[in-house]
């Protein structure tokens, strides 16, 4: 399945294992979205459907 080009802003409250897109219910790949500042944004991407989704997740990338 191709990866979505579209990127969903989800709000994660307790728990997100389920796509909302499709139902798949075994949790999510990871990408990294290159921000300014040796930062970037975590996007989870649905192993079934292709899906991804923006939790609003940052980390940093610099060595401590």
């Amino acid at each position: 399945m191709p990866v979505s080009e579209t990127i969903k802003k989800i709000e994660v409250k307790d728990e997100f294992r389920v796509c909302p897109v499709c139902g798949h219910d075994s949790g999510f790949s990871v990408s990294l979205q290159h921000l300014p500042a040796l930062r970037a944004r975590i996007i989870l991407i649905c192993p079934e459907c292709g899906a991804r989704f923006d939790v609003d997740w940052t980390i940093d990338l610099q060595n401590p």
